[in-house]
């Protein structure tokens, strides 16, 4: 499948679409789109066990493994997101306490992260090459899957996620129900609207370590996630961040001549959210 990849119209279109437009929305083939049910399927069946066993399976810093509500947040800490989550870095199993009981979760969301990152791999190189570039940065050692599992919330509160970026290369989304608004325009003007993936469907919204790499050239897609009362909603994200263990350089010189080191811009971004730094593992 990589091999065809780089000519295929689907990722010339993903990439030019977030060249022109800010986002990309890709459809997939029945085999990824069935890894992706099943990914979300088996991460339900896990959200749906008692609280203290959930926990069992959580880092103490909750980055890797289960996060409950109230750790995480997308403005400030008085306004946590409305979810609970489950994550998984790279493959490092090793990273999530008592992994061996969530072995079903990790499977599939494996299965469903090598869907994804060879489409990723393609749309970024495509992108990339419009700056000159030959590919994009390797990304799968410092990256992530992330499935956010909404919880009841007041009606007065109106967003169950605050307006954010990602703060990533670029983030893969698929939500399973009605929520997700974008700022099509950028981050402080522009239309608000909603956004639902079909079933089938994935939406690739750039973040501020693409901005930062193209040279401002790719604004971040800001977004929030609109309370509408559900009772049953999923969303499931793949978190792609360049690695960082050399050097990593924008694609655009800037006005002296030089190209920026931009790793502790992708380093940090997690603390504007309350989570620890971005690691290659």
């Amino acid at each position: 499948m990589t091999q065809t990849l780089a000519h295929d119209p689907v990722i010339t279109k993903a990439a030019g679409d977030i060249l022109d437009r800010g986002y990309a929305v890709v459809k997939l083939g029945d085999i990824d789109a069935g890894n992706l049910r099943n990914a979300i399927s088996t991460a339900v069946r896990f959200f749906q066990r008692p609280l203290e066993d959930k926990k069992q399976h959580g880092s103490a810093d909750h980055n890797y493994g289960y996060r409950p509500f109230g750790i995480e947040y997308s403005r400030v800490p008085e306004r946590p997101d409305m979810n609970e989550c489950f994550t998984l870095w790279s493959s490092r199993l090793d990273l999530i306490p008592n992994a061996a009981g969530v072995a079903d979760v990790t499977d599939a969301f494996r299965d469903w992260r090598d869907s994804l990152a060879p489409i990723v791999k393609a749309i970024l190189d495509e992108v990339a090459k419009n700056f000159g570039t030959a590919a994009a940065p390797e990304f799968e050692k410092a990256s992530y899957l992330q499935i956010n599992y909404c919880l009841p919330a007041p009606a007065e509160r109106d967003l169950l996620q605050d307006k954010h970026e990602d703060g990533h290369m670029v983030t893969v989304l698929h939500a399973t129900a009605p929520g997700l608004e974008i700022y099509h325009e950028g981050e402080e003007s522009g239309e608000v609207r909603p956004m639902l993936p079909a079933a089938d469907e994935v939406v690739i919204m750039p973040g501020s370590v693409l901005t930062a790499l193209s040279g401002g050239k790719i604004a971040p897609l800001y977004h929030q996630v609109r309370n509408h009362g559900l009772d049953d909603r999923q969303s499931i994200m793949y978190f792609v961040n360049p690695e960082i263990d050399e050097p990593l350089f924008g694609w655009i010189e800037n006005g002296d001549g030089e190209r920026a080191d931009i790793r502790e811009h992708v380093q940090n971004a997690p603390s504007m959210f309350g989570l620890p730094p971005v690691e290659a593992l």
